[in-house]
C-alpha cells in the first residue's frame, strides 16, 4: 500500500469518526435541551410561587438569563416583574449588561442594550440614554429606544427625539410610535419641540396625533395644513444644502433657536462638549419635500377623524390640491350636517371626488340607514354618467332593501332601481341573492328584470352565464358558460437552444481539449488503447476534483449557517412578544396563496393562514382557474359573497372572474381568476394586496403559528433594504394536522418523503442560510417568502407572458429575487435578502417516482432558464457577490453539474469495465462522492436540530440512515432527472404543472 493510499484511507476514518461524532453530537443535545426545559420548567414554578406568594426577596437565587426567558414566554405585569428581580443578582446583571452593550459586536450588543431595559435601573436608563446618542448602528439604536420605553422614565423622551435627527425613515417612523406611547408625559413635552421647524419633529407630532389627539395637537395640526405650500416651497430652496448643526441640539431642558452657548449634559457629543451655537435647520433626505407632502396628507386624514367639521370648508373642499381635496371631501361622513348628503351626491358629479364622495355616503348609510331612499332618489335624478355609476356602486351594497319590496304593493320604484344597477355593471349582489335565495315569489319577479336587462346587455348575459347556478339560467332562457381550458402554445426560444448547444459542445469537447493540451508531446506516438487509458484516468481524476470542489463549497456553507443560526438565535432572544406587537415595529403583510386544483388542502390551509400570530396581515387566496371544486369549497365554508371590489392592475395579469368576501372576515379575500400559471396568479394577487409586504406561500401549505412574526421580525436586524426574506421549507407528510394547525411533528412514513426531507434538510439549513450570511442569497422558496410590494412591482412583478418582459418561467421564486438584487445592483442600491432558521413552513411533498420526477423535472428547466434570461449576472463584479459568487455557483455546480457527474459516473463504470479502475481512483471516488456528500448531510441535520428539536431521537438516527443512504443510488437518481430536464429544454421550458395532492389530515402521523 502505497503512501497517498495510506493518506486517503485515514481521511476515510476521520469522516466516518465526523459523522458518527455528529450523530452523538446531535443526541447530547437532545438529552441537554430535555434537561434544561424541566430545569426551566422547576424554576418557572418556583418563580411563579414566590412572587404570588411576595416572598421574592430573600428567596434562593436564581440565574438573570432565567428571569430574561420568563419576560420572553409569559406577558407578566410590572408589579410582578419587579418582584421577580428580587430573586436574581441584580447588580452583578446589571455589570454583565453594561459590559455587553458596550461590545464592539453588534449582536452583543443588541444583547445588552435589551437586558438594560429587562433590568430599568437608573444606571442602565443612563447608559441607554447616551448610547442611543452615540451609536451609528440604527438597528441597535432601535433596540435601545425600544429598551428606554420599556423603562417608561420620561426624563429619556428628550433624547429619544434628538435620535430622530439625521435618522433613516425605517428608524424613525419606529421610533415615533415608541415615544407616543409615553402618552400624556409626550404630550406636556410637546410645546417645547413644536416650534422646531424639521421634518423629524412634524413627522413624530403627526405620527404621536394618529393615537393621541388633544387640542393643542389639533392647532398644531390645522398650522402645518394651512402653511403647507409655504414649507413645500421653502424645502425646494434648501434641497441639497449642508447642514451646520451638531443634530443633538434638543434636550428636554433646551430650546432650539438660542443663540448663547449652552452646555450640554451628555459628554462626548460632537461637536466637543457643548451644543453648537448654529441651529441651521435643513432637510434629512433626498426627498424632505415629499416626505412633508405627505405627512400633510396624513395629518388631515387624522383631522378628518378626530376633527372632521374643520375641513368643512371651502378652501379645502376646492383645494388645488387633489389629495386635500379627497381627504375633505370623506370628512363630510364623520359628523352630523343636515345638507351633507346632499352636497356630497353634488360632488359625485366630479371625477376626481366622485369615488371619495361615494365612500362617504357609504359610510353615512351604514350608520343611517335612512338616507337610502335620497340617494335612490338621486339616481332617479341625475344624468351625469360618473355620478350614476357612483351612486349604483353605492345601492349595490344594499340591493337586498329594493329586492324584498318587490313583492310588496309598491315595487315599481324597486324594480327601476334594481334594473338601474344591473345596467351600470353591478350584478355581483343580485347573482349572489339569487343563488342563495329560496323564496320563489322574489325569485320570479327578480329573474323577470334580470331577463329584462341582459337583452339589451350582453356583458351582463355573459356573467349571468358564468356565475348563475344552472337551475336560474335555464329559467333565465341563458346558456352556461363552459369553461374552455386555453392550450397554451409554447414559443420555443430559438437563443436559449442555441446557447444550451453551446454548452453541451463546449462540455462535450472540453476534457478531450484539455487532454489534449495536456499530451501533446505523446498524441501521436502512443497506441489507441494506451490513449483510451489515459483519458480515462485523467477524466476520473477531474471528477474527483470537481466533487471535492463541490462538497468542499457545501461544508463551507455550512459553516456559515452555523454562524448564522448562532447569530439569529441570540437576536431572536431578545426580541420580546410586547416589542414585535407595538405599533408600526414590524411591516405589514399580504399573505398570497395561489391555489390550483386545492380541493383537498385548502380549507386546512386557510384557517392555518387565518389564525397566525402578526400583528397587522391579510389574506388573499387566489383561485388559478381550477378545474375541480377549489372556489366553491371556500365560498362554502366561508360563507363568502361575490362583489365588486375596486383594485388598481399594477401588474398585467390573465382576467379576473370575480372576488369573493365576507364581512364578517375584513381581512380575508378569495379571488377567481382565468388560469394563468403561478406566477401570473401571484402578481393578481400582489395587485389585489394592500399592505407594505406580500408573503407569497403555497396553497398546500401551512406555516406554523409564528412563522411570519420570526420572519418579519429579522427587517429590525438590517441596517439596509430588506426587500425579500424567506423562511425554511418542511415535508408535512408525517404530521399530525387538524383545522390548519400541525399538532405534532414527525418524519414521514414514506421512503421517498423521507428522502426529501432529508433532501430539504440539507438544502435549506446547510445551503440558504450559508448563502444569507454572506448576503448572496437568490432563492426564496416560492411556498414561503417575504417581499417588498413597491419592490416587486417596481421591477415588473413575477415574470409572465403578461408583463413587460413577455415571458413565462417556471422558476418564479428564484427568478423574482434575481431580477430584484439585478435591479439594486444596477440602480447603486444596497440590499440585504434575509433568511430564517426558524420560520418554518410544512407542504405536502410527493410519494410517488413519477410525481417527484415531473417536479425536479420543471425545478431544473427553470433553473436554467432563470441563468440564461440572467446571463450577464454570471461573473460579473458590477454585481456584487451575486454575480461573482452566487450566479457563478449556480452555473457551474446547478446548471451543469449535473451533465459533470453523469459523465464522471459513466467514466467511472467504462474504467471498471475495461479494467482501467485502479484502487486509488476507486478510493478517491468514494471519498469525493459518498463520504464527503454524508458528512454534509449530517452536519444539516445537525444544524437544524440546533436551532429547533423537530425530531425524536429515533427519528433522528432514521434521517441520519438516510443521510447515508440517499448517496447510493437516490442521488444519482435525482441527477439523471436533471440531465433529463436539460436536455428537454430543447423541445419546451414546460407549465406550472401542479402535482396531484392527497391532501392532509389528522390522520397523518409520523412513526412514532
Amino acid at each position: 500500500m502505497d503512501l497517498n493510499t495510506t493518506i486517503w484511507l485515514n481521511i476515510v476514518t476521520v469522516i466516518l469518526l465526523a459523522d458518527a461524532m455528529i450523530a452523538a453530537a446531535m443526541i447530547i443535545n437532545k438529552v441537554y435541551k430535555k434537561g434544561r426545559m424541566q430545569t426551566f420548567g422547576k424554576n418557572r414554578e418556583y418563580i411563579l410561587r414566590a412572587v404570588s406568594e411576595n416572598h421574592a426577596e430573600g428567596s434562593r437565587k436564581i440565574p438573570f438569563s432565567f428571569y430574561a426567558e420568563m419576560r420572553q414566554s409569559l406577558r407578566l405585569d410590572a408589579e410582578s416583574c419587579e418582584k421577580m428581580k428580587g430573586l436574581f443578582d441584580i447588580k452583578k446583571a446589571e455589570r454583565k449588561a453594561l459590559r455587553r452593550a458596550e461590545s464592539v459586536f453588534r449582536t452583543t450588543r443588541i444583547r445588552g442594550v435589551a437586558e438594560l431595559g429587562m433590568l430599568g435601573t437608573e444606571k442602565a436608563r443612563h447608559a441607554l440614554e447616551l448610547g442611543l446618542l452615540r451609536e451609528k448602528d440604527s438597528s441597535v439604536k432601535l433596540y435601545m429606544a425600544n429598551s428606554l420605553s420599556e423603562i417608561g422614565d420620561s426624563n429619556s423622551i428628550s433624547v429619544m427625539v434628538a435620535s430622530l435627527f439625521n435618522a433613516n425613515r425605517f428608524y424613525r417612523e419606529k421610533v415615533n410610535m415608541l415615544i407616543a406611547g409615553f402618552g400624556s408625559e409626550f404630550n406636556d413635552y410637546l410645546p417645547t419641540i413644536m416650534t422646531v421647524d424639521r421634518v423629524e419633529i412634524v413627522e413624530l407630532i403627526v405620527d404621536f396625533a394618529s393615537g393621541h389627539f388633544s387640542a393643542l395637537v389639533k392647532d398644531y395640526l390645522i398650522q402645518l395644513i394651512d402653511t403647507r405650500q409655504e414649507k413645500l416651497d421653502w424645502y425646494s430652496r434648501m434641497y441639497g444644502s449642508d447642514v451646520d448643526c451638531c443634530g443633538n441640539c434638543i434636550h428636554r431642558s433646551l430650546m432650539v433657536g438660542s443663540s448663547s452657548t449652552i452646555k450640554c449634559r451628555y459628554k462626548g457629543i460632537r461637536p466637543g462638549n457643548y451644543v453648537c451655537r448654529r441651529h441651521t435647520l435643513l432637510p434629512v433626505s433626498i426627498n424632505s419635500g415629499e416626505n412633508y407632502r405627505q405627512v400633510v396628507y396624513k395629518a388631515c386624514r387624522i383631522l378628518a377623524e378626530y376633527y372632521p367639521a374643520f375641513l368643512d370648508d371651502e378652501k379645502y373642499l376646492k383645494s388645488a390640491d387633489q389629495t386635500i381635496k379627497n381627504i375633505a371631501v370623506g370628512a363630510l361622513a364623520n359628523y352630523r350636517s343636515e345638507d351633507r348628503i346632499v352636497r356630497l351626491i353634488g360632488l359625485l358629479t366630479e371625477e376626481e371626488t366622485s369615488r371619495s364622495a361615494s365612500k362617504a355616503i357609504s359610510a353615512i348609510i351604514e350608520k343611517n340607514p335612512g338616507y337610502i331612499n335620497a340617494v335612490a332618489d338621486a339616481l332617479a335624478e341625475t344624468e351625469n354618467i360618473v355620478a350614476r355609476r357612483e351612486l349604483a356602486r353605492i345601492l349595490a351594497g344594499k340591493i337586498e332593501y329594493f329586492i324584498m319590496k318587490l313583492t310588496k304593493g309598491n315595487k315599481e320604484k324597486a324594480e327601476k332601481i334594481i334594473f338601474e344597477v344591473l345596467k351600470l355593471g353591478r350584478s355581483s349582489e343580485i347573482i349572489d341573492f339569487l343563488n342563495k335565495n329560496k323564496n320563489l315569489d322574489i325569485e320570479a319577479e327578480l329573474i323577470r328584470i334580470v331577463r329584462k336587462a341582459s337583452e339589451d346587455l350582453p356583458e351582463l348575459e355573459h356573467t349571468l352565464s358564468i356565475y348563475l347556478n344552472r337551475v336560474l339560467l335555464e329559467k333565465c332562457g341563458i346558456i352556461p358558460y363552459m369553461v374552455e381550458t386555453e392550450k397554451k402554445e409554447e414559443k420555443k426560444d430559438r437563443n436559449l437552444t442555441t446557447y444550451l448547444v453551446e454548452l453541451l459542445v463546449v462540455m462535450t469537447a472540453g476534457p478531450f481539449l484539455i487532454y489534449a493540451v495536456r499530451h501533446m508531446d505523446t498524441l501521436r506516438t502512443l497506441p489507441l488503447d494506451d490513449q483510451i487509458r489515459h483519458f480515462v484516468r485523467d477524466f476520473n481524476y477531474g471528477f474527483v476534483f470537481y466533487s471535492a470542489a463541490i462538497n468542499i463549497a457545501y461544508l463551507m456553507l455550512l459553516l456559515f449557517s452555523y454562524i448564522n443560526v448562532v447569530k439569529q438565535k441570540r437576536l431572536q432572544a431578545v426580541k420580546d412578544v410586547s416589542m414585535l406587537f407595538k405599533k408600526k415595529m414590524l411591516p405589514s403583510v399580504s399573505i398570497i396563496a395561489p391555489a390550483y386544483n386545492e380541493e383537498k388542502t385548502i380549507i386546512e390551509s386557510s384557517n392555518s393562514l387565518l389564525n397566525l400570530k402578526y400583528p397587522d396581515y391579510e389574506l388573499i387566496i387566489v383561485n388559478d382557474g381550477s378545474k375541480d371544486d377549489t372556489l366553491q369549497t371556500l365560498i362554502r365554508y366561508f360563507n363568502l359573497i361575490r362583489v365588486d371590489y375596486m383594485f388598481e392592475s399594477s401588474l398585467k395579469t390573465k382576467p379576473v372572474r370575480g372576488i369573493y368576501r365576507n364581512p364578517a372576515r375584513p381581512g380575508f379575500t378569495v379571488v377567481d381568476k382565468e388560469n394563468g400559471g403561478k406566477a401570473d396568479t401571484l402578481n393578481a394577487g400582489i395587485n389585489i394586496s394592500s399592505k407594505e409586504y406580500f408573503c407569497g406561500i403555497d396553497a398546500d401549505s401551512l406555516i406554523e403559528e409564528e412563522a411570519l412574526l420570526r420572519l418579519a421580525a429579522m427587517t429590525l436586524d438590517e441596517n439596509q433594504e430588506t426587500p425579500a426574506l424567506g423562511g425554511n421549507i418542511f415535508p408535512i407528510n408525517g404530521c399530525q394536522v387538524e383545522k390548519g394547525k400541525i399538532n405534532k411533528t414527525g418524519i414521514p412514513r414514506n421512503c421517498l418523503a423521507r428522502v426529501q426531507m432529508m433532501e430539504y434538510i440539507r438544502s435549506f439549513m446547510g445551503g440558504r442560510l450559508g448563502w444569507a450570511y454572506l448576503n448572496s442569497l437568490l432563492i426564496i422558496s416560492g411556498a414561503f417568502g417575504l417581499f417588498r410590494k413597491d419592490r416587486v412591482v417596481g421591477v415588473g412583478g413575477y415574470l409572465t407572458s403578461s408583463e413587460r418582459y413577455e415571458k413565462d418561467t417556471v422558476g418564479e421564486d428564484m427568478e423574482l429575487v434575481v431580477r430584484i438584487v439585478r435591479s439594486i445592483r444596477e440602480l447603486g442600491g444596497s440590499y440585504r435578502i434575509c433568511y430564517a432558521y426558524n420560520a418554518n413552513c410544512w407542504t405536502e411533498v410527493p410519494e410517488e417516482i413519477g410525481v417527484l420526477r415531473k417536479q425536479r423535472y420543471r425545478w431544473h428547466k427553470g433553473l436554467i432558464d432563470i441563468l440564461y434570461f440572467h446571463k450577464e449576472m454570471l461573473f460579473n463584479p458590477d454585481y456584487g457577490r451575486a454575480g461573482i459568487m452566487a450566479m457563478p455557483y449556480f452555473f457551474i455546480f446547478e446548471m451543469a453539474g449535473p451533465l459533470i457527474e453523469m459523465g464522471g459516473y459513466f467514466m467511472a463504470i467504462a474504467a471498471f469495465f475495461l479494467g482501467m479502475m485502479n484502487y486509488e481512483i476507486a478510493l478517491l471516488l468514494f471519498v469525493t462522492t459518498i463520504l464527503m456528500g454524508t458528512l454534509v448531510s449530517m452536519s444539516s441535520l445537525m444544524i437544524s436540530e440546533k436551532g429547533a428539536a423537530y425530531f425524536t431521537v429515533k427519528e433522528v438516527l432514521v434521517l441520519a440512515g438516510y443521510a447515508i443512504a440517499e448517496n447510493f443510488g437516490i442521488r444519482q437518481i435525482l441527477s439523471v432527472w436533471r440531465v433529463g430536464a436539460f436536455f428537454e429544454m430543447f423541445r419546451s421550458t414546460g407549465g406550472w404543472n401542479k402535482a396531484e395532492r392527497k391532501g392532509f389530515s389528522s390522520a397523518q402521523t409520523a412513526d412514532r
